[in-house]
């Protein structure tokens, strides 16, 4: 409870020192890219604080690669 909180909390944090400032700037590209990246993390953020299980990246990064490591070392040896 008190997670999520603090995180909500940093959310408005977040976008009441930013929003106006970019919005006066009229940069309305990195207005998305940081509500994008805002909502995001807020949810990866509640979504841990749950305790719900979550992919781990470098696992999605290793399928992808597949034996291309491996070869890459066995030429270096």
């Amino acid at each position: 409870m008190w997670l999520i909180a603090g995180i909500t909390l940093m959310l408005i944090w977040t976008c009441w020192k930013e929003v106006p400032r970019i919005w006066k700037e009229k940069s309305y590209k990195e207005l998305w890219v940081l509500a994008l990246l805002t909502l995001s993390i807020t949810a990866l953020s509640t979504a841990e604080s749950f305790s719900v299980k979550l992919p781990n990246p470098l696992d999605w990064i290793a399928a992808a690669m597949g034996p291309f490591p491996s070869f890459i070392e066995s030429l270096f040896q």
